[in-house]
């Protein structure tokens, strides 16, 4: 019968508060605070409940302590990890928005309760070749088109905080049939929240030109946003065009035995390309599992 083994990995905790720190020396040079994780070793596979396969009672063998951790190697670095979490992002084009009623809502009992929805989104800003559009949103803050009549945008003009949650679990790309079945499972399959607030950006302090690139951009992800574009005398309901002003990230990889789990740096979010530059990858050299 396998004994347990606790094996320390450099992950940031799910309970941290406090991102990961990145050190100006490198940009490959990443700490995060040390969390530790429960499992045992199936010869060079490391499994960690509630995910370890069945152990069956005629099999004797014993793993001591001081067997071999995993090696730090065997999953994505930080750096990596913040280019898997902004593509993600930017080859998504519906998001789940979570907001929280206000205080003095018309149903008392609902107060402070959160709801999350589903959206359209655009990550407008994730092209090197459109300046205008990251002026505009600023690098790593999605587009919305917010419609005043919804409650996610009743909530965040009420005061609501936003989290904004993607994932790699609708996609049919999956990892082909072959090596680890667990790397096949939507829970092994990476998931991403931004939060931070929902920020109006008025027609009027666009330009024609810029007006136009903004729409142009959404309605290449939802071309049946054309009936509601924010300003159109034909849209049935008022709105606007709005960034989601990203202030945190948190990132779950997948199994934390395989992937990184932990709270992203924002300055390197912020700072993220599409393609690579002097040496640096954008998130357009990386593929998500199954891509």
């Amino acid at each position: 019968m396998r004994s347990f083994l606790a094996v320390p990995f450099l992950l940031s905790s799910l309970g941290s508060s406090s991102p990961i720190d990145i050190r100006s020396a490198s940009q490959n040079d990443i700490r995060a605070p040390e969390q530790t994780r429960v499992g045992y070793f199936d010869g060079d596979t490391f499994y960690s409940p509630p995910f370890a396969p069945p152990r069956w009672a005629g099999d004797n063998e014993v793993y001591e302590d001081n067997d071999s951790p995993i090696s730090d190697k065997t999953f994505p670095d930080w750096p990596t990890t913040h280019l898997l979490a902004r593509r993600l992002l930017a080859v998504s084009s519906t998001a789940v928005l979570s907001t929280v009623y206000p205080k003095g809502y018309r149903d008392s009992t609902l107060e402070g309760t959160p709801i999350g929805l589903p959206d359209y989104i655009a990550d407008c800003s994730a092209h090197d070749n459109n300046v205008a559009l990251r002026n505009i949103l600023g690098r790593g803050n999605p587009l919305l088109l917010a419609l005043n009549v919804g409650t996610t945008f009743r909530n965040a003009k009420a005061g609501s905080k936003v989290s904004l949650s993607v994932d790699w679990w609708q996609h049919s790309r999956i990892p082909p049939k072959g090596g680890d079945p667990l790397d096949r499972v939507p829970a092994g399959l990476p998931r991403l929240s931004l939060i931070g607030r929902i920020e109006e950006i008025p027609l009027d302090s666009l330009s024609k030109g810029d007006r136009q690139a903004v729409e142009q951009c959404f309605l290449q992800h939802h071309s049946d946003a054309k009936y509601w574009l924010p300003g159109s005398p034909k849209s049935p309901h008022s709105g606007y065009w709005a960034r989601l002003v990203v202030e945190k990230a948190f990132w779950v990889g997948g199994f934390g035995d395989r992937a990184r789990i932990g709270w992203l740096d924002m300055d390197t979010w912020k700072a993220i390309p599409e393609n690579s530059k002097d040496g640096k990858k954008g998130w357009a050299d990386i593929k998500l599992p199954g891509e």
